[in-house]
């Protein structure tokens, strides 16, 4: 069996590592955003035996789920430069017979293979995201199965007993380097902690990356902790905005304060894929590389969770909050009468630009979403309310979540350049960027000693443990009326409900879990409801939540005791650290889209 993601020469193949956990891999994906095959990606292979191989394929077909057409992602597979006969990507299952919207084994043809070295390549046709996982040549007969569980023992049964790197012991491992996971591990870093950050794709950042494009929402220094947000200032971007050029996203700044950090170590292109426990304690983390899918222990005494999707979490066996809790539950009046699985969507960024040169795009119509003039979105780059996924199961469901928000993107360039009343004016329209990373916004929520609740902020309750400022408004999103009447289900637009907060100080008990006596959260899986996450969500706000958690983790190491011997015993140290804040004052303030009414936001401290 050859993994395709180590595959020597990628070509314009991508490492797609976001959906290892519920596929089993990271594959390659051939992501040429309909604009043009991407180069060959090859490899090598030793023959030990001569004689007649069978070639299986593992790929999906990505567009089954929304048409029956034929589908743009496929692909052949060339052996010494001799292409197989049959196309893949197709979805055509070995082991049934029927075309599946799922990952399976697709056959091939056979091959007379000599003792000895060769080559294989994976060669694009479309450019339309066709994927690779795996290469199976069998002299057998048999036909392997479909199933997660028969992919795993093949897995296992050819690619040997994996041998685990023990990479060393920490004071604190981060999972997760999205702004909430960086701020973490920075600030416990500057207040002498040993840190590992362990992030799960190859830039920093998470939605604020080049990779996915969403710009910072929410304000930092403000009270009660007016010093909070200065590391977000250090790592932030000086532009704001969604779907823009890679270098609005400054993902150069986030590494470069990162790496200026000698106390934090950075496992970059690692997925969390285990863990280890003792008692109530996580004890160490196993992380998988993603291209080479080699192993890693990290152990540590404190952790955070900072994935977003309450990975570690749930690993470790943490209780988790995910769709929308009833009215009753909290007594939130902005909560459903019933409890259901809706959730606030991911998004898949995109933009197209105007040059003096015409291009054209294939027309998707026998593929494509099915639109018209009255459902067509003819503009130039997706926002915000450009937003899919929210009856989809945000974590076993993330792939479909992803596929169909490029499918939209697709097929809405597709056409306005072939089919739209004013097409004329889309002549020399170009597709120039579509993100294949999900922007998601919410999926699962890790339970804490205390949920915030839509009470808690619009009451203004006070707290003893006030942190983080909060300035976004409770700001939650549904399918918009007029996509959902179309596309019931499979909504692609989505409407804002913004319900007004004052500044309000998050607990510190909302940061780390109440089952586990080592783990911490920041970032948008911090113990809130489904109501109350329409506030804490932007990222900003989770930069300081970060900082507030790498700062606890501190008080922690420090003083021998847990997440919840700092609110039980250390309160006031963890305030004294706030007050302070961890972040950097002499370098320049370029957060100026945090501004109120123009005016630089007033420091406090209490």
């Amino acid at each position: 069996m050859l993994l395709a993601s180590r595959f020597a020469d990628k070509g314009g193949w991508t490492v797609e590592q976001q959906f290892i956990h519920q596929m089993g891999s990271s594959y390659l994906l051939a992501h040429g955003i309909g604009v043009a095959p991407v180069a060959d990606a090859k490899t090598s292979f030793h023959v030990e035996t001569e004689g007649e191989y069978t070639l299986f394929v593992r790929t999906k077909n990505w567009t089954k789920y929304w048409s029956d057409g034929p589908t743009p992602g496929i692909f052949q597979v060339l052996v010494d430069g001799i292409a197989d006969g049959e196309t893949f990507g197709t979805g055509l299952s070995a082991s049934t017979g029927n075309v599946s919207t799922e990952w399976i084994w697709q056959k091939g043809g056979t091959v007379r293979l000599s003792e000895g070295v060769h080559e294989i390549a994976l060669h694009d046709l479309t450019g339309f995201d066709g994927r690779a996982d795996a290469i199976y040549l069998t002299r057998s007969g048999d036909i392997p199965g479909d199933s997660l569980e028969v992919y795993k023992s093949m897995r296992e049964a050819f690619l040997g007993e994996e041998t685990i790197e023990d990479k060393g012991d920490f004071d604190f491992v981060v999972v997760g380097g999205g702004i909430a996971g960086e701020c973490a591990a920075i600030s416990a870093a500057r207040l002498g902690l040993k840190v590992a950050l362990i992030q799960d794709r190859y830039v920093l950042g998470g939605n604020n990356s080049s990779e996915i494009r969403v710009g910072l929402g929410g304000r930092i220094n403000l009270p009660p902790y007016g010093s909070l947000g200065y590391i977000v200032n250090e790592i932030g971007p000086e532009r704001g905005g969604n779907a823009r050029g890679a270098h609005n996203y400054e993902d150069d700044r986030k590494m470069r304060v990162l790496l200026e950090e000698k106390n934090i170590t950075l496992f970059l292109g690692y997925s969390v894929v285990s863990c280890e426990k003792e008692g109530k304690a996580i004890k160490a983390v196993n992380a998988m590389e993603v291209a080479e899918q080699k192993l890693i222990r990290v152990s540590g005494k404190m952790f955070s969770d900072c994935t977003g999707d309450a990975s570690l979490a749930v690993m470790a066996g943490a209780e988790t909050l995910s769709g929308r809790e009833s009215r009753s539950s909290f007594g939130e009046s902005l909560a459903p009468e019933t409890a259901d699985d809706l959730h606030m969507g991911g998004s898949i960024e995109w933009y197209c630009e105007d040059h003096n040169v015409p291009c054209s795009y294939p027309d998707s119509l026998d593929w494509g979403l099915e639109l018209d003039e009255t459902t067509i979105e003819p503009v130039h780059r997706a926002n915000w309310y450009w937003e899919c996924g929210m009856h989809y199961d945000p974590i076993r469901e993330a792939e479909k979540m992803r596929d169909y928000g490029m499918y939209v993107a697709y097929s809405t360039f597709s056409y306005c350049k072939n089919r739209y009343s004013a097409k004329e004016d889309w002549e020399c329209t170009h597709l120039i960027w579509v993100s294949h990373v999900i922007g998601k916004r919410e999926s699962r929520r890790i339970v804490g000693d205390h949920i915030l609740t839509q009470n808690d902020i619009l009451r203004k309750i006070p707290y003893e443990d006030a942190s983080a400022s909060v300035s976004w408004n409770i700001d939650q999103h549904f399918p918009r009326k007029d996509n959902a009447a179309v596309y019931p289900g499979d909504e692609w637009l989505s409407e804002g409900h913004l319900t007004p907060v004052t500044p309000y100080g998050i607990p510190y008990r909302c940061f780390y879990s109440k089952d586990l006596s080592n783990l911490f959260m920041a970032g948008r899986d911090i113990s809130v409801t489904h109501v109350a996450l329409g506030s804490t969500r932007v990222m900003r706000t989770c930069g300081m939540i970060g900082e507030v958690v790498g700062m606890a983790a501190s008080i922690c190491v420090a003083e021998g005791t847990t997440p919840r011997g700092v609110y039980e015993n250390h309160l006031e140290e963890l305030k004294q650290l706030m007050r302070k804040g961890t972040g950097r004052t002499d370098v320049q303030y370029n957060q100026f889209y945090t501004l109120i009414d123009n005016t630089a936001v007033q420091i406090e401290s209490i």
